[in-house]
């Protein structure tokens, strides 16, 4: 860990400022996406004339959003050279995190008992849970290596990502077509390593094997989500908590 700390200090400043200015503008599309997604999904709510939602979803949906808010304003600090702040933001990222990691599984749970997941509810519940834990796992490793630049910000970068889908499948041109998410999902987690290709011709091991396990859990999870194995745990899961 010591000798890629150094390795990275060492490379020219300009390809820093590149890389901050990078994570920044992934920032940006990942709150465009957000926006984009539930805005949609809010409309079409709201003209369906259905009921509130329940306070658990609200109070899931407020830490989801916060997330992606605090990661611009987080990206922001660093590109424009105030690491204090940033470090001292790291503190209520911290607590947000651990938050939407207990609230994630949780809002899951009750949207299957409730039997807004559909028609196969327990495996979407499986999809669900399982992006809190890419996102919990990426951001615990961050939060480790927040001594190492180049670790830290691909773990976080990783873990945010890990969020998208729910709002990617909510875009209103692809309603209808979730073959269409991990498509974009792809294009997401392929931005860094392309980038790390085009500014320091190799791809950060984070970036490249982080990636790789996020969008090969896709297909894993769904097989594992329609056993009668996960069914019987998701019907525990439902009737105990």
């Amino acid at each position: 860990m010591t000798s890629s700390y150094h390795t990275a200090a060492r490379e020219p400043v300009a390809t820093h400022t590149s890389m901050s200015w990078f994570y920044r503008g992934m920032a940006v599309a990942f709150l465009v996406t957000v926006i984009v997604g539930f805005s949609a999904s809010s409309q079409r709510r709201i003209a369906s004339g259905a009921p509130g939602l329940e306070p658990l979803v609200v109070l899931h949906a407020t830490l989801f959003a916060s997330w992606f808010v605090i990661f611009l304003m987080q990206t922001t600090f660093v590109a424009t050279g105030r690491v204090a702040t940033h470090r001292r933001l790291g503190v209520a990222a911290a607590v947000v995190a651990a938050s939407l990691t207990v609230d994630g599984p949780l809002t899951a749970i009750a949207a299957a008992r409730r039997g807004h997941l559909g028609p196969d509810g327990l495996a979407f519940m499986l999809v669900m849970m399982v992006d809190v834990l890419g996102f919990a796992v990426c951001v615990a490793a961050a939060i480790w290596w927040r001594r190492n630049p180049e670790t830290h910000k691909r773990c976080m970068l990783l873990g945010t990502t890990s969020m998208l889908p729910p709002a990617i499948s909510r875009w209103p041109l692809l309603a209808g077509h979730l073959v269409g998410v991990p498509i974009v999902l792809l294009a997401f987690l392929a931005a860094a390593p392309l980038r790390d290709l085009l500014t320091r011709r190799r791809v950060h091991p984070v970036s490249l094997w982080g990636g790789l396990a996020l969008f090969a859990s896709g297909p894993l999870r769904l097989v594992i989500a329609h056993s009668a194995a996960w069914h019987q745990v998701a019907l525990w899961l439902i009737h105990r908590i």
